[in-house]
């Protein structure tokens, strides 16, 4: 399976401010590229802390797939949005066989991000690097601290003030 991270980080490597602000910050222009990619996938998989702070940004996604990834037994399927529960490895296999999405795009936050990429699991990073330096925040990988060997694929600069590497991990 295709797994894609489409992290937006601030220059100095993070996805969000302490208070979990991951937009004030990005380029509105790159926040409408990552929106075009998640409705051409028709999927994305979260976290519950990013899901339920930007529910509403999701809700407008129309018939895209939301996977919440989460620990909390309570949480029910609600129309598009899929709560999800077990780790890395289970949660994109129960995507694949429930659903059967051969490419996924993630969209954190730190701990999915983190909790795939230590797993194994992520094909590509199309990281796009704001120009912002926030000085403390929430990293791209959480708490964890994945080892990846990268492959550079492709740099684009066709938003104003933002670098757009897209890596394949090797």
């Amino acid at each position: 399976m295709k797994i894609t991270m489409q992290p937006a980080t601030s220059l100095d490597g993070f996805i969000a401010k302490l208070n979990g602000d991951s937009e004030s910050w990005v380029s509105p222009a790159d926040e409408a590229r990552y929106q075009a990619v998640v409705k051409a996938c028709g999927n994305v998989l979260v976290g519950r802390k990013t899901y339920e702070q930007y529910k509403a940004d999701f809700d407008d996604y129309g018939d895209v797939l939301v996977f919440v990834m989460t620990t909390n037994e309570s949480y029910k399927d609600t129309g598009h949005v899929k709560y999800l529960r077990g780790d890395a490895k289970e949660v994109v296999e129960s995507i694949r066989s429930t659903y059967g999405f051969e490419e996924l795009v993630v969209c954190g936050g730190g701990e999915v991000n983190g909790s795939l990429a230590a797993a194994g699991l992520v094909t590509d990073i199309v990281i796009s690097i704001q120009p912002a330096i926030l000085g403390e925040g929430i990293p791209l990988f959480g708490s964890y601290r994945p080892d990846l060997q990268l492959e550079l694929v492709s740099v684009n600069q066709g938003i104003p003030g933002v670098i757009q590497n897209h890596y394949r991990v090797v």
